[in-house]
């Protein structure tokens, strides 16, 4: 009896060892099915941090070194959607060039502000009369524009895969001037998801990305020159390249110089 009792045991004991072992590999194969899935129709983004420099060119005519009142000029920043931008690999601060495509994107804010220059001894930081007021603006009624201290905050409009903005101003007063075209972020605000820095969706395969910049060449030639009046900045202003350093490329290639008579 004892004999019989034992191999029935024994056999239980084989049939419940080879269930589970049945068990366990639906399991295992259930997992990975799942992981394999979910893993192919959801990609995850690579583990990165990247901080992008941007291009935005912008063309001012008709060029020359002085105007005369009532004179029209034109500010028209106007470029593609695909960017060949700079970006910083946030990890280990190395740099690569890369080109992106960004359909639709608020860039924002963005401005087209001038300045008077009334004091010499101090550069262009330190002229802080705003130059405006000696403007009637040209507005185009398909943007949206509002006007500030020292011109204008404006909303690209985007057709086309074209971003675009245009504005003229009719010379109503005598003086020296600086067109010098800016982006910026408001700390604390979520204005298009740019203030303060916050996380961009840029590109697919990275995780964390911001623009911590914005350039506005002004009239690029084919050549790599800048149709910016810099000569007549210098002959105004005297800039020490020993003081000023990386302004005196801004000064050169993103402001537009210019005398009204």
């Amino acid at each position: 009896m004892f004999a019989v009792t034992f191999v029935m045991a024994s056999l239980f004991y084989s049939q419940n060892q080879q269930i589970n072992l049945i068990l366990k590999n639906l399991t295992l194969y259930f997992l990975s099915f799942l992981l394999l899935t979910t893993t192919a129709c959801k990609p995850r983004k690579k583990k990165c941090s990247r901080s992008y420099q941007i291009e935005h060119p912008v063309s001012v005519y008709p060029v020359k070194e002085s105007y005369a009142i009532g004179d029209t000029i034109w500010f028209e920043p106007n470029f593609s959607d695909v960017f060949h931008v700079r970006y910083n690999n946030n990890f280990d601060g190395k740099s690569f060039n890369q080109t992106i495509t960004l359909k639709n994107f608020e860039f924002y804010p963005t401005f087209i502000p001038f300045k008077k220059i009334t004091d010499t001894t101090v550069n262009l930081a330190g002229n802080n009369v705003s130059g405006w007021p000696s403007f009637e603006a040209v507005y185009q009624p398909e943007y949206t524009q509002y006007e500030m201290y020292y011109g204008v905050q404006y909303v690209y409009k985007y057709t086309n895969s074209q971003y675009h903005y245009k504005l003229g101003i009719i010379c109503k007063e005598k003086g020296r001037f600086v067109y010098f075209p800016v982006w910026t972020v408001f700390p604390n605000t979520n204005m298009a998801c740019l203030a303060g820095l916050n996380e961009q969706d840029l590109t697919p395969e990275c995780e964390k990305e911001i623009i911590t910049d914005i350039c506005f060449p002004i009239n690029k030639q084919p050549d790599g020159s800048h149709l910016t009046n810099y000569h007549l900045y210098e002959q105004i202003m005297h800039p020490d390249p020993a003081i000023e350093g990386t302004n005196i490329e801004f000064y050169k290639k993103e402001c537009f110089t210019f005398i009204v008579k």
